[in-house]
């Protein structure tokens, strides 16, 4: 159990939709600097300079994230009862498929399920060679893998089957030697569930704690300087953000609203984006971060950047320069 220090912050209000916004908070939205993906409806949406418009028309997206350089974008397409992971150029051209999890037998059969293969949650690699996702490949439960970003043999990450459950969402350090994920947990009662974070080393296979109890906690996101971990903690029907020294500490609140969801880092660390939950749609902040003399984590007055209807927040944000 960890004692949580909660950052003064208000609790956020809701918000008119984007064309009803001021004049000068859209102006505010169209100075911040770069480019969140996210997904609408099955497509990818692409935020910039205060605009949204549809990247990708697909119908079946899920989990874009961009490439450490900006150039690229992984992404997954669900089918019937598979999914598949995919490359585009950031123009939007040159579709790649990574893995091929579609049956060959016919669909609803025993075998198509049997052999039905599911790829999620992509995350990558600061040298931007290759990608971690999650799969139940060759197996019933969700595991980590490691697939070249040019195409190849996926490869298990054995150290992450050695908790015994299901993974979920992981993120890469911006040295690559870390990776943290979510372990799905069976509680005492033997019939209720919540998630953990823990951390791999990718060197030596080690496991670490980082966040665990409570009512769960989810999508970790590594700071680009590598010293922190953003992630949503749920304590009863609350959600809200939190931020954890990625070596390991005390948790740190930074919102109150409890409706708040998939977290990303600006590429400066600058900022956190996130999506908050405001009657029927989600709208995106950036809440500026900063550290003070004393190590402890400070925030800003949140910045609106943009709301939609139909925001898949499980597939999250990705934010790049």
């Amino acid at each position: 159990m960890f004692l949580v220090i909660l950052v003064p912050l208000l609790t956020f209000l809701s918000c008119a939709s984007p064309a009803d916004d001021p004049p000068d908070r859209r102006a505010l939205a169209a100075a911040i600097p770069g480019r969140i993906l996210f997904v609408q409806h099955g497509d990818i949406y692409l935020w910039e300079g205060g605009k949204t418009r549809r990247f990708l028309d697909l119908g079946d997206a899920a989990w874009p994230r961009w490439s450490p350089d900006g150039t690229r974008i992984a992404f997954v397409r669900m089918g019937d009862a598979f999914s598949d992971l995919y490359i585009v150029r950031q123009d939007g051209q040159n579709l790649q498929q990574l893995t091929r999890n579609r049956p060959t037998v016919q669909p609803g059969s025993y075998q198509y399920v049997q052999n039905a293969v599911w790829a999620l949650s992509p995350a990558w690699f600061p040298d931007g060679n290759s990608i971690v996702y999650v799969s139940d490949l060759n197996t019933l439960k969700n595991f980590l893998w490691r697939i070249p970003s040019g195409g190849g043999t996926p490869r298990r990450i054995e150290a992450s089957t050695r908790l015994g459950d299901n993974v979920d969402q992981p993120t890469v350090s911006p040295d690559g030697a870390r990776i943290a994920f979510v372990h799905r947990v069976t509680r005492d009662d033997g019939l209720t569930r919540r998630t953990d974070i823990w951390v791999l080393d990718v060197n030596s296979g080690e496991l670490t704690p980082l966040v665990q109890g409570n009512d769960g906690q989810y999508a970790p996101a590594w700071s680009p300087d590598g010293a922190w971990i953003a992630y949503i903690g749920r304590h009863g029907e609350a959600n809200d953000l939190f931020v954890i020294p990625s070596g390991g500490g005390q948790p740190v609140q930074l919102t109150t609203s409890g409706m708040v969801a998939s977290p990303t880092w600006s590429p400066d660390g600058r900022s956190i984006a996130f999506l908050q939950l405001e009657g029927n749609s989600f709208v995106a902040y950036a809440l500026p971060f900063t550290v003070g003399p004393d190590g402890s984590p400070r925030v800003g007055q949140p910045q609106k950047l943009f709301s939609a209807p139909d925001i898949d927040a499980v597939s999250g944000l990705s934010w790049s320069s």
